[in-house]
């Protein structure tokens, strides 16, 4: 984090935040969700509060938002490094497809839109769903030191690690203090499905009607939250935040993805941020 010319790396953000704090532009390059970085993006984010005179009552709310949305965007790239390996070992299977052949395959398939969505059909998703939920216990268990893993569950995440790290996935935030609103964009490198995205924006449109018949909260109930991959509790967290801030998330919090990245804004007016009454 940084500017042009210097960039922080850890705790020594924390040990500059003074200096830091005194400029409108602010930008986070993350390689995972651990506490250490929890705590520093907290820091911040207070830090910036506080300086734009926000409500202390509000902090809650956009914090929660900001790592909900981090912490999708962690899956989402753990996602889809499941989702590439699951499709090449189909396009390796039966030996009929040679492996150079399947690599520049499986490129073209993730490069073309029409074509990555409609592989989906061909991956199990509750397969995907359940590995990725594995490697965030696991990597849970890993941080606190309580639980000593089998070798097993060790290799699984150095496995899961290096092929994140030859796919280059990364996880970035910028957060600018403008005139009237407070700017935060979250960017993962992977892309949402095409399912997937719509069955998100239906889900927040299902939200937003209960919204406005004052009853929001409703729609955490079993019978409303698509629990589905990519389209449950984490986007209804970040608009729940929205909606308790007296915002409209459909107005201040969008997702946009490309081939190749997937990026959240979330867009907090100062004024409201500044309010007593919500």
């Amino acid at each position: 984090m940084g500017n042009d010319k210097i960039k922080y790396k850890g705790q020594e953000i924390l040990r500059n935040l003074d200096s830091i704090l005194q400029k409108d532009s602010f930008h986070f390059e993350l390689k995972g969700l651990t506490k250490s970085t929890r705590d520093i993006i907290n820091e911040v984010v207070q830090g910036i509060l506080e300086r734009i005179g926000a409500n202390p009552l509000t902090s809650f709310h956009l914090f929660s938002g900001v790592m909900e949305a981090l912490l999708n965007a962690v899956k989402a790239n753990a996602r889809f490094v499941i989702f590439k390996d699951e499709l090449l070992t189909k396009l390796r299977s039966g030996g009929q497809t040679p492996e150079e052949e399947a690599e520049e395959l499986l490129d073209t398939i993730l490069e073309t839109e029409p074509l990555r969505d409609a592989m989906q059909r061909y991956i199990v998703p509750d397969k995907i769903k359940k590995t990725v939920q594995k490697i965030l216990t696991l990597s849970d268990k890993k941080k606190s030191k309580k639980v000593t893993l089998s070798t097993e569950d060790i290799s699984f995440l150095e496995l899961v690690r290096e092929k994140t790290k030859i796919y280059n996935l990364k996880i970035s935030v910028k957060i600018e203090i403008r005139e009237k609103e407070l700017y935060i964009r979250i960017r993962n490198d992977s892309p949402i499905m095409g399912m997937d995205l719509a069955r998100i924006r239906k889900s927040r449109t299902r939200h937003a009607e209960l919204a406005r018949e004052g009853k929001s909260g409703d729609f955490f109930r079993p019978d409303f939250l698509d629990e589905k991959e990519s389209a449950g509790f984490g986007i209804a967290m970040i608009d729940e935040g929205f909606y308790n801030l007296g915002l409209d998330p459909l107005e201040c919090f969008d997702i946009q993805t490309s081939k190749h990245a997937t990026s959240v804004y979330l867009n907090y007016p100062i004024d409201a941020l500044k309010k007593m009454e919500f």
